[in-house]
């Protein structure tokens, strides 16, 4: 189908190759049969051995309607030929339920798998080092998947007593989380263990342990609604910054000129001294009394003049400057009076106010905006 390259809600930036298997985009209930099954035979499930002392594998198997019911009716599972297969597991998905533990809400909530090296781009040791160019990474965003649990029936059959007791003593002491390394791994509780011991038919004795696995798993669809869960994109990887130029006159914008108004300039005065947080600590050379030479006071702006009440007031203009003695805080008219020159900022205190005499071995600092000056 052909695309129409002028379409207006078309982002050529979106449109992003996604590479065959780069990433497993769903987590579906065969994933998770898979990891149970994979697990048991690979992990748990020891290697036995028979009345000759041969290794045998435990096989695991899939428990679907036919064999289950076959297994259950004669107390063993037979292969196409009627051969009783000793050992064996079988393993059978029961009931698949919400956990309303970990529930979603906000089916929009996505979280970023970053690959920090693929086939563009490339490990070497001038990247390592960290070279004069941005690496691109590949950036895969995934919705929040929906989390179950999944209840497993389990039944085991060994020849001898000694084998079912090496595979219950193995499962008991399996690890809580179940699965490949490599690729999922879920939570996974095993349930009480039912031994039953049985003659079967002519001389064959047969030991089963039935048991259940509780597994606290989520799952992910591929595509809901027509879209992809999981979508793929790329880093920034070179950031262009331009200067704009507001060209203005007197009575308005020159003619032949073509420009965009920058916010920064409507509102200059006021981000600027957002911008101002100057910091100083002295002593005092005299008693209740401290000059800071070299600085330089801002006044705030008038449309700051009203929320601006904690600072040092003088006349008219207000001046957001804060007073500390020893880290405590202290207040202008109440503790202390100050005099502010075009390159000072002279603090008298108010010793009866305070309780106390502001000494030599006292530290005085100051915050708020003022700016150095030589």
């Amino acid at each position: 189908m052909s695309v129409n390259p002028l379409r207006p809600d078309l982002n050529r930036g979106k449109e992003i190759k996604s590479e065959k298997n780069d990433l497993k985009k769903s987590v579906t209930l065969f994933d998770i049969d898979y990891a149970m099954m994979s697990y048991l035979e690979d992990t748990v499930l020891p290697t036995l051995k028979d009345g000759k002392g041969v290794a045998v594998k435990i096989p695991v198997i899939y428990g679907n309607s036919e064999r289950w019911n076959g297994s259950r009716k004669q107390g063993v599972y037979r292969d196409a030929k009627g051969k009783i297969q000793l050992p064996l597991l079988m393993i059978r998905r029961t009931s698949i339920a919400k956990d309303e533990t970990m529930a979603m809400p906000n089916r929009h909530i996505s979280y970023p798998a970053i690959t920090r090296w693929s086939k563009d781009n490339r490990y070497d040791r001038f990247t390592a080092l960290g070279g004069s160019v941005k690496p691109k990474y590949e950036i895969f965003r995934i919705a929040m998947p929906d989390y179950v649990e999944v209840n497993y029936d389990c039944m085991c059959w060994t020849s001898y007593t000694e084998q079912l007791n090496e595979v219950i003593e193995q499962l008991n002491f399996a690890s809580s989380y179940w699965g490949d390394k490599e690729k999922f791994k879920f939570r996974t509780s095993v349930g009480e263990f039912n031994v039953i011991n049985e003659v079967g038919e002519g001389t064959e004795r047969i030991n089963r342990v039935e048991f259940s696995l509780n597994v606290k798993a989520y799952l992910l669809p591929e595509k809901f609604d027509g879209e992809l869960t999981t979508r793929k994109s790329m880093s920034t990887k070179r950031v262009v910054v331009a200067t704009e130029v507001d060209v203005t006159s007197g009575s308005g914008r020159l003619e032949g000129f073509l420009t965009t108004p920058s916010p920064y300039y409507d509102n200059k005065d006021l981000i600027d001294f957002l911008s101002i947080n100057g910091s100083k600590v002295e002593n005092p050379v005299s008693n209740n009394t401290i000059t800071f030479n070299n600085i330089k006071c801002i006044k705030t702006p008038a449309s700051l003049t009203s929320v601006v009440t904690s600072g040092i007031i003088v006349g008219p203009d207000s001046y957001d400057i804060k007073v500390y003695i020893n880290g405590t805080r202290y207040y202008f008219t109440t503790h202390f009076l100050v005099a502010i020159t075009s390159n000072s900022l002279t603090i008298n205190f108010n010793a009866a106010n305070l309780g106390f005499t502001v000494d030599t071995n006292d530290e005085i600092s100051i915050t708020g905006k003022f700016i150095d000056v030589v």
